[in-house]
């Protein structure tokens, strides 16, 4: 009975062995699964550049590698790669002092500046941007640094978020890079090839320089072997001394330019609209039987702080009175449509005017692309979305975000252009009661109405009646090459339903000899919210005499930043005696 029982233990024991046995084994296969599955998941390797970057943290074995680590240990010490930003913008002098004395000033310090000179020869303003030269060694190392980067470089520089990151990451290859090939650089020539490097791969290759000049409104390409021209702040439209002298460089910089957007241009898709990161709006075409010189781009700069009340009254591009006025009625619910021609400073007039919604209310603003900033925190920003295929599938139109926009319930609705059947939606939203603020390419208040009434947009007069203020903008450039005004502040009374003509009454006009603003009085609307909200006349004119001190307060102070603006014009709603002894005190 003993041995039995010592044997039976013997056996269970055995019995319990195997099956550890066996579960480490399929614990073993699945770990080797797991491995297998882990591979076939990475990525294959680029190269023996790749290879050799990624072992580099490696200890070598023998006493032949730890020699070539010391060597290597003993390559030379590049200092850091640096670059400012210029501080603050430059009095620049009129255009007729130009033609006596050039101007430079700064872009990317201290590698890339410009210079603005009269050219005799062809009477006009030429624009050049200055940069380091590069030897023949050094236009050699450059090159081959770049294909090299290309090889090691294993994720995209898109996904470094902060910039002094991705400068540090592309130095780290290129100094490996540099030991690979047995390169010996001196600390002017590794300084100016880092720039070259910063400039092509983090930046947009020439005209990274231009992108960098906050005097510069718009960038332009025709085709390659013509010059890329610039639209100045202060002297207007510019040739530049860029050049993009071969077709397949600039096609592509174009493809560069498509891919920065997110977006796919191709020889069957050859157009592209896209917004940059930072918000530049691009156009650009790849085929050259669609643009006949060639592939083509244009970049309208993004204004990354966007224009102020302050801003606007400085550059009379509004005067103090018809911004207090336009405060006024859009903090009581005004329906209003800024129309003007292209680059007549429309958006920016839209943002400015957005400042004024009282900062508690919900705003739905819907853009083509990106340019709205506004300083709201109840605010949703809808954009467009083009299809992932030729079908247009997973597309999403101004009019899906319209339709959507009800269902959020805003208490104001901000379309950053009307220009088809999404105008119907949004006077809709009008008619129910939902303030909105729109743009519109149009010349006049007639040119308005027609617009709203013929075909592809086809509002009935008793839909357009919902309309209550149209601002008109103007490119004044008798003013200066980028000034631009208000001419005119008009209110629609009413649209006859039989003949489809407004009855319409002007407010504000711009005098373009004296270049100041007349306020023609009378105001149908003022009255209308008068007798809605039940407040006298006396107490409006008040309101909006108090608001234009404010405003004209603001002027003296130096009260250009977006959010200390709104806060300002937030207290001048919730506590106006606050605001009142704050203006006494400093009078």
């Amino acid at each position: 009975m003993k041995l039995k029982r010592l044997f039976g233990k013997k056996k269970q024991k055995s019995d319990e062995t195997s099956a550890e046995e066996q579960n480490e084994e399929q614990k073993a296969e699945e770990k080797k699964l797991k491995e297998k599955e882990i591979k076939d998941k990475k990525p294959p390797l680029r190269g023996w550049l790749y290879r050799k970057f990624t072992k580099q943290d490696e200890k070598p074995k023998t006493r032949a590698g730890q020699l070539l680590q010391t060597v290597k240990n003993r390559m030379p010490r590049y200092p850091r790669f640096a670059y400012s930003a210029p501080h603050s913008f430059i009095s620049l002098p009129k255009i007729d002092d130009v033609r006596f004395k050039s101007v430079i000033y700064p872009l990317i310090k201290p590698f890339a500046y410009a210079t603005i000179r009269w050219d005799e020869t062809e009477n006009t303003l030429v624009y050049k941007v200055i940069e380091p030269k590069l030897t023949e060694k050094e236009e050699m190392v450059l090159n081959k640094l770049k294909e090299g980067l290309i090889q090691v470089i294993n994720v995209t520089l898109e996904d470094i978020k902060h910039e002094d990151k991705t400068i540090e990451f592309l130095e780290e290859h290129v100094r490996f890079l540099l030991g690979e090939y047995n390169y010996k650089l001196g600390e002017q020539e590794y300084i100016k090839i880092m720039y070259f490097i910063f400039r092509d791969f983090i930046g947009l290759n020439q005209i990274e320089p231009l992108l960098r000049d906050p005097y510069i409104e718009d960038i332009g390409a025709d085709g390659f072997k013509v010059p890329v021209y610039v639209v100045h702040q202060r002297y207007g439209p510019i040739r530049t001394n860029i050049v993009f002298n071969d077709e397949q460089k600039l096609r592509g910089f174009v493809t560069k330019l498509a891919e920065r957007c997110d977006r796919y241009i191709s020889y069957a898709e050859p157009l592209l609209d896209g917004s940059l990161p930072d918000g530049s709006r691009i156009q650009a075409s790849l085929a050259g039987d669609v643009t006949t010189r060639g592939p083509t781009f244009s970049i309208r700069k993004f204004r990354e702080v966007p224009f102020t009340p302050v801003d606007m009254i400085r550059l009379n591009t509004v005067s103090p009175e018809m911004l207090a006025y336009l405060w006024f009625i859009v903090e009581h619910g005004a329906n209003i449509l800024i129309t003007g021609g292209v680059a007549t400073g429309k958006t920016s007039m839209l943002n400015t005017l957005s400042l004024f919604i009282p900062s508690e209310l919900k705003i739905v603003s819907i853009e083509d692309t990106r340019e709205l900033a506004l300083p709201h925190e109840n605010w949703i920003p809808g954009v467009v979305r083009t299809g992932f295929s030729s079908s247009g599938v997973g597309q999403i139109t101004m009019f899906d975000l319209l339709k959507a926009s009800f269902r959020q319930n805003p208490d104001y609705l901000i379309v950053g252009e009307i220009r088809g059947k999404e105008a119907y939606v949004m006077f809709q939203s009008m008619a129910s009661g939902h303030p909105s603020l729109s743009t519109m390419h149009a010349g006049s208040v007639e040119d308005v109405i027609k617009r709203l009434q013929t075909k592809p947009i086809d509002l009935s007069p008793s839909l357009i009646g919902s309309l209550d203020v149209v601002l008109v903008m103007v490119h004044a450039r008798e003013k200066g090459k980028s000034a631009r005004r208000a001419k005119e502040i008009v209110e629609i009374e009413n649209v006859d339903s039989e003949t489809g003509n407004a009855r319409t009454l002007k407010i504000f006009v711009w005098l373009p000899a004296a270049d100041i603003f007349e306020y023609r009085g009378n105001s149908w609307l003022l009255n209308k919210i008068s007798s809605e909200k039940g407040i006298t006349m006396d107490r409006i004119m008040k309101d909006i005499t108090r608001r234009k001190r404010l405003l004209m307060w603001m002027v003296e102070n130096n009260v250009t930043n977006i959010q200390d603006a709104s806060k300002y014009l937030s207290l001048c709603r919730k506590d106006p005696e606050k605001i009142e002894s704050l203006i006494s005190q400093n009078r």
